[in-house]
């Protein structure tokens, strides 16, 4: 079985990398296909699978996730490029690292919508690595000792009875790049803490007033 599966950032491939490289031969293949952050809500229809930022949950019904293949995060932060911030750079206007951004900051600036991962005219972009701001720091004084979920692998196409089968494979190539140090263990499967995140970034969102709702994802 050959299966689509969106993505926007490459680092959400790296826990598929053993099965994307034939390294773990499985009955399912993953035909990856790069998607702009704020086109996807759009291609969902057109995709079995695809890594959904956390915002766009609030836009999409009837959308299955599972718990295993996360990108997760322990490190974000905002890289200044120049002295005066006016503009900060992001992947989508529903990207989960710009609401964080609004959430955990009293910045409020305009956007720039990056392309081909280029930020040609903003002042600041917000990274996983060698940031000048820590905002991983601010998280933890809300949120407490829980990594940062930045998306989930959802469908609206694809039946339990078939996201099951895909948990199993995913977890198994997510085992393998826990154990090369590539991934968090909660990408392999989210757990308990995994899963309080996603509820206290909810929270959070909807206490500063950027999301309409408190919503409990359907998490399989």
């Amino acid at each position: 079985m050959k299966l689509t599966l969106g993505y926007v950032n490459e680092k959400e491939l790296k826990v598929l990398e053993p099965v994307l490289d034939n390294v773990l031969k499985k009955d399912i293949q993953f035909d990856v296909i790069q998607v702009k952050e704020d086109e996807l809500k759009f291609e969902l229809k057109n995709l079995d699978l695809a890594f959904v930022p956390l915002p766009m949950a609030l836009f999409i019904e009837n959308i299955k996730f599972i718990s295993n293949g996360a990108f997760v995060t322990n490190r974000l932060g905002l890289k200044t490029l120049r002295s005066n911030i006016s503009k900060i750079c992001v992947n989508g206007s529903n990207s989960t690292e710009y609401y964080l951004f609004r959430m955990l900051t009293n910045y409020r600036i305009p956007i720039e919508i990056m392309k081909n991962n280029k930020c040609e005219e903003g002042d600041a972009i917000i990274e996983y690595e060698n940031f000048d701001i820590s905002l991983d720091e601010i998280w933890r004084k809300q949120c407490g000792d829980l990594p940062i979920v930045i998306s989930l692998i959802g469908s609206i196409k694809l039946s339990d009875n078939v996201l099951s089968k895909i948990k199993i494979i995913i977890r198994e190539s997510a085992s393998i790049q826990e154990g090369k140090g590539e991934i968090l263990s909660y990408s392999k499967e989210l757990g308990l803490k995994g899963r309080q995140s996603i509820m206290c970034f909810f929270q959070t969102c909807f206490k500063k007033g950027l999301c309409k709702n408190v919503i409990d994802p359907y998490i399989l």
